[in-house]
């Protein structure tokens, strides 16, 4: 059995002490050179297993230095294209700026021209309301010449007519002058029966013979009386031809200027209309203009907004690139930390000192940290500019619409008052001619009018001149009735004389009693040849006053004529006006059309930009998206680092 330990406080006690103090004396340095040699071991793995730590952080820490470092390079390509996005961004705002205000400037003339198209076409639509006033004035002018004118020559006429008659009443007279020549022949040859029988009759005869005598020189009296009757009416018969001739060239004359008064009444009914039409076209200027001036305003308003957004762009693309910038910076400063990192993680795998290395790496991840940060800072500024400049892209593009839209209905407007204006100005321009040729037209009436009425007044002269030899035919008619009632006493003697004679007288008494009878005849003929006088009288008188009551009528319608010339000459010169306006009107919407063109271009050009900017806005956008995402994911490489530093130092 093995020896059991002695209980303690045995006798044995001094000499198991004795033997077992002596035997640890030589124990006790083996033991703790195992301890130390242990403690040796132990310190030696501790630092084994911590030199493996060192390293394994140390390569943990490279790599993610190394990550770091990519990441910054394309943080910085990430920022380069962003900086060109930017430019690009300002430039497209530059040029919309630019392409706003000639857009403005384009709206500032087309609004003259609008403004000048209503100014000029309600000072038309006047002008028009006054010539058609006129041209209606002149119209009924015109009418009433044409009655007064025409009255007037009916007149003439039927007073030709009534002259005729004269003719026919003195060829009457004639045919009576006739019979009283041969009653005057007959008593001629009674009156020499008369001598001859006073002969025979011898001393008985006495008295016969001085009844012949007488007889035969009352005979002649009255032959050459009726032969002065006869010349004065074939002077009458002339005279009468001529004033009827005349008062027929009258009438004639005056219904010509009739019918070219007619002409002057068709013309400006034609007048009138296109009158109407100009007017009609002057009121569609007036409205395209007020339509023009509404779609300026609209545009105006677009290229407001636009310039506005312009402005607001730039100055977002300005800040932007601002921020680009400082991010620039602050990727710079990351990369150098970046490599001093990667310096420092490459040192701290052969580093004695690791807690100094440890501190250092800590110090400088703390530093880069804050840079990212502000690199941070700087991509959220960037996004919200970007955002800023997506919106005035938006409201560039809503703008261009607008404006775009206003730009076709302002072309619309002018080229519907360019043709308007253009209808017009041919139009007026047909017009002008036309009333200049009416106006010459009626001045040449009126002179034919008045030539007429001259006529006339004239005719009327010369049938009162046919009342004088009328008034001699009426002497010698007197004379012709003295010599029947002295041929008549005469034979009543001869009668006396031819009972005196008793048988010698008988003859005589025969020739006495047929000389009473043709002195009888030749008193009957005289009557009708007075008769006959008076009613030429009367119907001279009448005709006389008749044409010369039409001669005064003309020439009072020449009168009016004259203001009808007057009226002419004012419709002229207003439509002379009216061309002008709607000529200026024209060259203005040229002008306009010019100007809408230049302004459309330069919509055109701000919808192209601002397409642009959207598009650059929307990858910009995702460029800043992509690289916060970087930005992120460098502060958690970098906050490993930290770690790893931190880790170390403990």
């Amino acid at each position: 059995m093995a020896r059991l330990a002695p209980q303690p406080g045995s006798s044995n006690n001094g000499h198991v002490n004795g033997h077992a103090s002596g035997h640890n004396r030589f124990a006790e340095p083996d033991a703790l050179r195992q301890r130390e040699s242990a403690r040796d071991r132990a310190k030696e793995k501790a630092s084994a297993r911590t030199a493996a730590k060192r390293q394994q952080a140390a390569e943990r820490i490279a790599t993610a230095t190394e990550q770091l470092t990519g990441g910054v390079t394309e943080a910085n390509a990430a920022v380069a294209q962003l900086e060109r996005q930017m430019e690009q961004i300002a430039s497209g705002a530059v040029e919309s700026s630019k392409a706003a205000e000639s857009s403005l400037a384009a709206i500032e003339e087309i609004n003259a021209a609008s403004t000048q198209a209503v100014a000029a076409a309600q000072q038309s639509l006047r002008k028009v309301t006054n010539i058609q006033e006129l041209v209606r004035g002149a119209s009924g002018d015109i009418d009433l010449l044409i009655q007064g004118v025409g009255a007037s020559a009916q007149a003439n006429m039927e007073s030709a007519k009534l002259v005729g008659q004269l003719e026919q009443q003195s060829n009457e007279i004639g045919t009576i002058v006739e019979a009283v020549v041969r009653i005057a022949d007959q008593t001629n040859l009674l009156a020499l029966n008369a001598a001859i029988e006073a002969a025979r009759a011898g001393q008985h005869g006495k008295g016969f013979a001085v009844v012949a005598d007488e007889v035969r020189n009352l005979a002649e009296t009255s032959e050459r009386s009726a032969r002065n009757i006869r010349d004065l009416v074939e002077k009458i018969q002339t005279d009468v031809k001529l004033v009827v001739a005349d008062v027929e060239k009258a009438g004639k004359a005056a219904s010509d200027e009739v019918e070219k008064a007619k002409k002057v009444t068709a013309d400006l009914k034609r007048v009138a209309t296109d009158t109407a039409e100009i007017q009609k076209a002057c009121a569609s200027i007036n409205d395209a203009a007020k339509e023009a001036a509404t779609g300026a305003e609209q545009f105006q308003q677009g290229a407001q907004a636009v310039a506005s957004a312009s402005e607001e762009s730039s100055a977002a693309a300005e800040e932007a690139s601002k921020a680009v910038r400082e991010q620039g910076k602050a990727l710079e400063e990351m990369g150098k930390g970046a490599d001093e990192l990667s310096t420092m993680a490459e040192d701290l795998k052969t580093s004695t000192n690791s807690e100094k290395s440890s501190e250092e790496l800590a110090a400088a991840s703390e530093e880069l940290s804050a840079t990212i940060q502000e690199a941070n800072a700087a991509a959220t500024q960037i996004t919200a500019a970007i955002t800023q400049i997506a919106k005035g892209a938006q409201t560039q593009a809503a703008a261009t619409t607008q404006s775009s839209t206003a730009a076709k209905q302002i072309e619309a407007a002018a080229r519907a008052m360019q043709h308007k204006a253009t209808d017009s100005v041919e139009r007026a321009d047909t017009l002008m001619n036309l009333l200049t040729e009416n106006k010459a037209g009626v001045e040449a009436m009126i002179r034919g009018i008045n030539h007429a009425a001259e006529a006339s007044i004239k005719s009327a002269t010369n049938i009162k001149a046919l009342e004088e030899r009328t008034r001699m035919i009426d002497k010698i008619v007197d004379a012709i009735v003295n010599v029947t009632i002295q041929t008549n006493l005469l034979a009543v003697n001869g009668g006396i004389e031819a009972a005196r004679a008793g048988e010698y007288g008988r003859g005589f008494a025969v020739v006495a009693a047929d000389v009473r009878n043709l002195a009888g005849e030749s008193s009957e003929n005289a009557d009708k040849i007075k008769d006959l006088v008076r009613n030429i009288q009367k119907q001279i008188v009448t005709v006389a006053s008749d044409i010369e009551a039409s001669g005064k009528e003309a020439a009072a319608e020449v009168l009016k004529a004259k203001k009808t010339t007057a009226d002419l000459e004012r419709i002229s010169t207003d439509f002379d006006e009216v061309r002008r306006g709607v000529i200026e009107v024209k060259t203005g919407q040229d002008q306009a059309l010019l100007a809408i063109q230049t302004a459309a271009a330069a919509v055109q050009q701000i919808a192209r930009a601002a397409q642009e900017a959207s598009e650059v806005s929307i990858q910009a956008a995702a460029a800043a998206q992509q690289g916060a995402k970087g930005m992120h994911e460098l502060a958690a490489a970098v906050e490993e680092i930290s770690a790893l530093a931190d880790e170390l130092q403990n």
